[in-house]
């Protein structure tokens, strides 16, 4: 499998944030509309063992997130615990060195990303008026600056030209919830083919939502996250909820008894819909970090 990069240039504001599992999701129903159901069922055939494509999240341009390691060995102050919670972006080059300690905030690498409340008055669509008069709720809304999004893509099942052509379509039609009403858009740059500096390591950190199950592995760390998904495309009016899922987040790390060169870890999701064709990418490239002691 071959890795490549791209830019994203947001267009509108997001409602979501941009996750990997979800941005595959999309990427699955596009595949679907573009090329015919047929197209899709062949791509996942054997996805739980090849997967033909794994999307990371969406990070500022230059930048991925502070791994999720103890304070100790981060090298961090225990008496600037506020501080430490701001300071979240890295480098590559810092993270496979192991300077920890260069982690910046947003404000330290000009992240400029604005999220507010909006708030909007709610109506019944039979009888296109609000319920008594007045009856509003917010939503979350992000400006965001510029993104770089990772996938690792297996061109003997699926070209590069294929997936600039889904982002493009992704891009004009928009990401996560309220893109129908124009949330989500952007424009992206050409996927470019890249390698990490360093391919091989003990200690690897993941670069999108996660799940851990039966990997043999020396030690893990992580942060849960529960994921509440809901079918999109044409399962969207139909039993559209799926069940919970508990992953861990970007920036979680593993680290191995000996050194390795992997791409990827994780396994496909499935069962947690009525849908039993639902699959969900629980997979995450890998970035090879430092080396941690951890005895």
């Amino acid at each position: 499998m071959t890795l490549y990069k791209t830019m994203i240039r947001p267009t509108s504001n997001f409602a979501s944030f941009l996750q990997g599992d979800t941005l595959f999701g999309q990427i699955c129903w596009l595949i679907r509309y573009k090329w015919g159901e047929n197209k899709l069922v062949t791509l996942l055939e054997d996805y739980e063992k090849s997967p033909f494509l794994i999307i990371s999240d969406g990070f500022t341009s230059g930048y991925l997130p502070k791994p999720s390691l103890p304070t100790a060995i981060l090298g961090e102050d225990l008496d600037k615990k506020k501080e430490n919670r701001k300071k979240v972006w890295l480098t590559v080059k810092d993270l496979q060195d192991g300077n920890f300690a260069n982690t910046k905030s947003d404000t330290d690498i000009g992240n400029i990303s604005l999220t507010q409340a909006v708030v909007k008055n709610a109506i019944n669509y039979k009888s296109f008026t609000t319920k008594n008069g007045f009856d509003p709720y917010s939503e979350t809304e992000t400006s965001l600056v510029n993104q770089d999004i990772y996938a690792l893509l297996d061109d003997t099942k699926f070209s590069l030209e294929e997936l600039n052509e889904i982002f493009k379509l992704l891009g004009e039609g928009g990401y996560g919830k309220n893109s129908t009403i124009g949330k989500g858009r952007f424009e992206h740059t050409s996927f470019e083919s890249i390698m990490f500096p360093k391919q091989e390591s003990t200690t690897f950190m993941m670069l999108s939502n996660v799940l851990f199950q039966n990997l043999q592995a020396k030690n893990i760390y992580y942060t849960p996250i529960t994921k509440f998904g809901k079918h999109g495309g044409d399962l969207a009016t139909h039993s559209p909820f799926k069940k919970p899922l508990l992953m861990a987040r970007s920036g979680s790390v593993v680290v191995f008894d000996n050194t390795k060169n992997i791409q990827y870890i994780g396994k496909s999701i499935s069962g947690h819909s009525t849908h039993k064709e639902t699959i969900h990418q629980g997979y995450s490239i890998t970035l090879p970090i430092k080396e941690i002691d951890n005895e």
